[in-house]
């Protein structure tokens, strides 16, 4: 993978963690979880931030090799 192209894909992960962690602490303050609503929202936002930081920890290595087995 060029250099350029793992840098603009670091970049657009750090602005989506970003994004998808200011939605998380905004609703942070919500102690009680009283709707499932609510449990759905935050179930998905810790899902969405996981994925995120395993992505970024993987384009930090320092040779990634992409298959394509079609």
């Amino acid at each position: 993978m060029p250099e350029e192209e793992r840098i603009a894909l670091l970049n657009g992960l750090k602005a989506k963690w970003e994004a998808v962690n200011t939605e998380f602490q905004g609703a942070a303050h919500l102690t009680v979880l009283d709707s499932s609503g609510k449990i759905y929202r935050k179930e998905k936002w810790e899902s969405q931030l996981a994925q995120i930081e395993k992505d970024i920890e993987k384009l930090n290595k320092k040779n990634i090799v992409i298959a394509n087995y079609a």
